[in-house]
């Protein structure tokens, strides 16, 4: 004959038997480490955010345009502090005339109005009162502070006067003012 006993031995048996199991497998389960979809690494080198088909425009306190930014995608690092721009178009206006300049990639460091284009980089600057002139090279760099446009790497001149390549060179943007450095040579023609 089978005495309370004998049962309720077999049933703490059990019920120590599962609690060990549970408390086992929750201590599994809180020292198994956490699985990302997306590793931190990847994180960290992907931008924050992206913006396509960028049209941009800057306006003075009068109300006149002044820059106006194009590009086909910009990408922002808030690691790097900086936007990366894909086909950027800029035009920069001023009293004295204006600049466009355009590349296949172009940055711009954050909390700045520098723009570095690279990459297939060309510029025009168009007088009022005088010819335009054109720049190609690797890099264009727009210094706002300077009102400047350097141009380096393959850096070319191009004005009615002929053709002028030079390590580096520089065009100040409210004036005709050009400064060549490294390497200069020109083309020349004269007109008869």
């Amino acid at each position: 004959m089978l005495s309370l006993k004998t049962l309720t031995k077999p049933k703490s048996l059990l019920i120590i038997g599962a609690t060990l199991i549970v408390v086992a497998s929750l201590g599994w389960y809180g020292a198994a480490p956490i699985q990302n979809l997306v590793q931190a690494d990847s994180l960290s080198s992907s931008p924050d955010y992206f913006i396509t088909k960028v049209k941009v425009k800057e306006f003075d306190a009068d109300g006149l345009l002044i820059e106006t930014l194009d590009a086909e995608q910009t990408l922002h690092y808030i690691a790097k502090s900086k936007t990366l721009l894909q086909t950027p178009n800029v035009e920069r206006y001023s009293k004295s005339g204006h600049w466009s300049a355009k590349a296949d990639k172009g940055v711009i460091e954050d909390g700045s109005n520098d723009i570095l284009l690279t990459e297939n980089a060309r510029a025009t600057k168009k007088y009022l009162q005088s010819e335009d002139i054109k720049l190609s090279a690797d890099n264009i760099h727009y210094l706002d502070k300077d009102q400047s446009l350097t141009s380096y790497g393959n850096a070319t001149l191009i004005s009615t006067q002929g053709e002028t390549s030079a390590g580096t060179i520089t065009t100040y943007i409210n004036s005709e003012e050009v400064v060549m450095t490294g390497s200069v040579r020109g083309k020349y023609e004269t007109i008869h």
